[in-house]
């Protein structure tokens, strides 16, 4: 679903594929709605109050549409990721939906060419997922329900190198050559990622802290990986960025 006049106005910029939209009496003359109306999709008033009865959203909004679901292949990311040289951000059984629809959004910001959800993480689609991704979930190609294990096997095939991010024993982002990962793997709020799949990657990560702080939200933790390889390559890699 799609909850509101703004991600409406993001859908219909995208070109996503609505089968219809449910207003409530005071949206009817909102100009996604018009728009909506312009491209020959069917609009449906609703009695006011019905929304919030639907949405597990916070202050659902007065309009909803429904979309028909995009879907990309693990396959098909991994062999676009090797022939652009961009990474792919990997979400391992991440359960906070509102960390990724905002990883989607960073991961859009920071030039992946895709996100991977494994197995056990958020649906993509659960309304707080989708509002938190601000747009970028209709532009940023994802693929669902992968199984991380066989992920790493089919990038360790296609050449892809892997990097996964941990607590306090890997490599400091400015010093590991973020610029040749293909793949960044990032583990579950909770628990991390689990160690078979870390010794897998070929190489691992950690955000130097300091004070009693041990942990950063897993969100914060992506933006901060996903930034530092985008700065990576444009400057050219690790050691032009360890000799600024």
């Amino acid at each position: 679903m799609i909850d509101g006049p703004v991600l409406l106005a993001e859908a219909l910029a995208a070109e996503v594929e609505i089968e219809s939209i449910y207003v409530e009496p005071e949206a009817l003359n909102h100009e996604s709605v018009w728009a909506a109306r312009a491209a020959q999709i069917r609009v449906k008033e609703v009695t006011r109050g019905a929304l919030r009865k639907v949405l597990e959203v916070a202050a659902p909004q007065d309009m909803v549409a429904v979309a028909k679901q995009r879907q990309s292949s693990a396959t098909d990311l991994i062999a676009q990721a090797v022939a652009t040289k961009r990474p792919l951000l990997v979400l391992v059984e991440l359960a906070d939906p509102g960390n990724v629809g905002t990883l989607i959004r960073v991961a859009e910001a920071a030039g992946c060419v895709g996100v991977i959800l494994t197995e056990r993480t958020v649906d993509l689609y659960n309304p707080k997922t989708v509002r938190a991704t601000a747009g970028a979930v209709f532009r940023v190609a994802v693929a669902e329900s992968v199984d991380a294990a066989q992920f790493l096997a089919d990038c360790a095939a296609a050449g892809l190198d892997t990097c996964a991010t941990v607590v306090g024993s890997g490599l400091f982002p400015e010093e590991a050559p973020l610029a040749q990962a293909g793949a960044l793997l990032l583990g579950s709020e909770a628990h991390g990622l689990d160690a078979g799949l870390v010794q897998r990657c070929s190489m691992s990560v950690s955000i130097p802290m300091e004070g009693q702080v041990e942990s950063l939200n897993a969100a914060v933790a992506g933006s901060v990986f996903l930034f530092e390889a985008a700065r990576q390559r444009r400057v050219g890699g690790v050691h032009s960025a360890v000799a600024e």
